[in-house]
């Protein structure tokens, strides 16, 4: 008898089989010649005996900077405007809100073109620190809004027990409801996290040297369009599944 796990290999073997003989169908219906071989020296290429790496690679490198710097200052903007959101004041709950309100409703494109031709321009800051300013704006209204529905998931109750220990407002939120919250933010945040790492791609508009702008580059170069392509999937796709499994072992810690 075939127990749960069993049939879970069994699926995944399945899947990655058909994928494969689908991949391999439409590969052989594009009539094209793989050069793969030109391919590996924006992977990595070797000058005077030594290795470097390759112009993807540091496109890749340069999207993993940006990614991790954002996703770092998009929390730190995400638990600051949850906690405004939760404040008695109605002037700091009005600026969380008007904030969310706004980077939520417009496409990150535009606001990566406002924050580059006008923002950037006005305060002098380079293009790099603009793309990471704008992702950290656009990544943290979401993470506010799941730190928001985590908190307010957790029990009233809590909160009753919390000022009955003569603890103030700031101190039950810290002390009691987040450490409640953190197993149900944990699992939503990976999406971000993920999507972080893909939204990333659009920098390659304001000329970003990140892997986008890189195979973009490469392609024009070479008309290389199917190898390079793959390849960046790969490399997204590489990162993505990386982040999500050290995300899902920190939630089976919690």
């Amino acid at each position: 008898m075939i127990n749960n796990s069993d049939k879970k290999n069994l699926n995944r073997a399945t899947a990655v089989i058909i994928f494969f003989i689908i991949a391999y169908f439409l590969f052989n219906r594009l009539d094209y010649r793989w050069d793969l071989q030109r391919l590996l020296r924006f992977i990595y290429y070797v000058q005077d005996n030594s290795l470097y790496a390759g112009t993807l690679i540091k496109g890749l490198l340069a999207t993993i900077k940006i990614s991790f710097l954002s996703i770092f200052l998009g929390i730190l903007i995400g638990v600051v405007v949850a906690f405004g959101n939760q404040s008695p004041l109605y002037s700091i709950k009005t600026i969380c809100k008007i904030y969310i309100l706004t980077i939520r409703n417009t496409p990150l494109m535009t606001q990566i073109l406002i924050n580059y031709f006008v923002v950037g321009k006005i305060f002098n800051i380079n293009g790099f620190w603009v793309a990471v300013f704008t992702l950290s704006l656009f990544e943290g209204s979401y993470i506010a809004e799941i730190i928001r529905g985590s908190i307010l998931s957790i029990d009233k109750q809590q909160w009753l027990s919390g000022y009955a220990l003569g603890m103030s407002r700031f101190q039950v939120l810290k002390n009691v409801i987040l450490p409640q919250s953190y197993p149900i933010i944990i699992p939503s945040l990976s999406n971000i996290l993920v999507s972080t790492v893909k939204d990333s791609s659009l920098l390659s508009i304001i000329s970003i040297y990140e892997l986008t702008f890189e195979a973009q580059k490469a392609v024009s170069e070479t008309f290389m369009t199917f190898e390079i392509w793959f390849m960046v999937a790969f490399l997204y796709l590489s990162i993505n599944i990386i982040i999500t499994l050290l995300l899902k072992f920190v939630e089976k810690k919690l």
